[in-house]
């Protein structure tokens, strides 16, 4: 998925699309994530999470080849949508199954663990997803009616296929949660869930725009594109290796907050450089803090919430992020389109110092005070 998502907003760069329709795209496939939150949930609870991963790869790998396909923007808003409800599955069972599998002191460092090897392959993903049109070209391992980077996103949608094999064999010890447990909204949830929203509105502005951030505003090219993405992945990669330790001396709220600080900062400087190098230093290090709060940010979710309840805690988080990215994205691609780059992200910036003004008032919640004594036991 990796290389899909490096590659596709390019190709639809290249058949006439705007950031505007991207912003559309990236909308509705947000909202899809939204619209499957809950019944993900659900199905989890009764059928157990291997299967709900099973039908995640398998839609996946079926539904983003039809988008790779189908590229009229008639197909291409309910395919994104399909595809955020096909995603919505990955989101909602991952947090319960590292935390079936962890207790509380390894549930940070398991979370970093997970975050940092999905981001590693990313890096690859990035590094293949900027070569392989052209090495096929040259090769001419193509058919005739097909162009090089729609074939490199077929061939994506293969290996996430492959997948299906190694999670078949996965096995959880209480996959089956309570059929009869409720979704609800605690204490500590409706204090959590308005900073996910506002952080979420960060999370989806500028990072799906990124490659054509370089392509359009930069004009760099494909394999500069793809050195400065897998540049990004490998500083993700020690970013989300180095939380644990960054939790345990501030604790998860003091944590999130700093990363939300540093990425807030780097991105008034992606605003104010024109220069093709600096500006892909800036976003490594602005991704590198985006992704290094995800730890301290599902540690917080999971540690509030009792064991039976954290299917629908992951579920309403899943929900509110999707919502808020939903809106980021159509308002960030018509903002980008309209004022330009360095305008807009200043106001992400904004939005992000928001975020880590809500999230700092939770520490004087009473739900998640109890928190603070597992900060000083994390452990690497």
């Amino acid at each position: 998925m990796s290389v899909y998502f490096f590659l596709f907003n390019l190709f639809l760069i290249g058949h006439g699309y705007a950031e505007k329709t991207l912003g559309l795209l990236t909308s509705a496939m947000a909202v899809g994530n939204l619209v499957g939150a809950i019944p993900a949930a659900k199905l989890a609870r009764r059928f157990g999470l291997r299967p709900v991963l099973l039908s995640c790869f398998l839609l996946a790998s079926v539904v983003f080849s039809a988008r790779a396909i189908l590229l009229s923007v008639e197909w291409q808003i309910p395919l994104a949508f399909l595809a955020g409800i096909t995603l919505s599955a990955w989101a909602i069972c991952l947090a319960p199954a590292v935390a079936q599998l962890t207790d509380e002191r390894q549930r940070p460092f398991a979370f970093s663990l997970v975050f940092s090897l999905g981001i590693g392959v990313g890096a690859l993903g990035g590094l293949a997803g900027s070569r392989l049109p052209g090495w096929f070209a040259s090769h001419h391992v193509l058919f005739r009616s097909m162009q090089p980077d729609q074939f490199v996103l077929l061939f994506s949608c293969a290996i996430v296929a492959l997948g299906l094999w190694p999670v078949a064999k996965l096995t959880f010890k209480h996959a089956r949660l309570p059929v009869r447990s409720k979704l609800f909204l605690s204490p500590a949830l409706l204090r959590f869930l308005p900073a996910v929203a506002i952080w979420g509105l960060v999370t989806g502005s500028f990072s799906p725009f990124a490659t054509v951030y370089f392509a359009q505003h930069l004009h760099m090219s494909l394999p500069q594109i793809g050195n400065a993405f897998s540049s990004a992945q490998i500083a993700q990669v020690a970013a989300v290796l180095v939380a644990p330790v960054l939790l345990k001396r501030l604790g998860l709220v003091g944590g999130i907050v700093s990363t939300q600080l540093a990425a807030a900062l780097l991105l008034l400087v992606l605003a104010g450089i024109g220069h093709p190098i600096a500006a892909a230093a800036a976003y490594i290090g602005f991704t590198a803090f985006q992704w290094m709060n995800e730890p301290g940010l599902y540690s917080l979710l999971m540690t509030t919430v009792p064991p039976d309840e954290r299917s629908g805690a992951s579920a309403y988080n899943s929900l509110v992020m999707s919502a808020s990215q939903a809106i980021a994205a159509t308002l960030a691609g018509g903002a980008f389109l309209r004022y330009g780059y360095p305008t807009a992200l200043r106001g992400i910036a904004v939005i992000a110092l928001i975020a880590a003004a809500l999230f700092w008032n939770l520490r004087a919640s009473p739900e998640l005070e109890s928190t603070r004594g597992l900060d000083t036991q994390t452990t690497v």
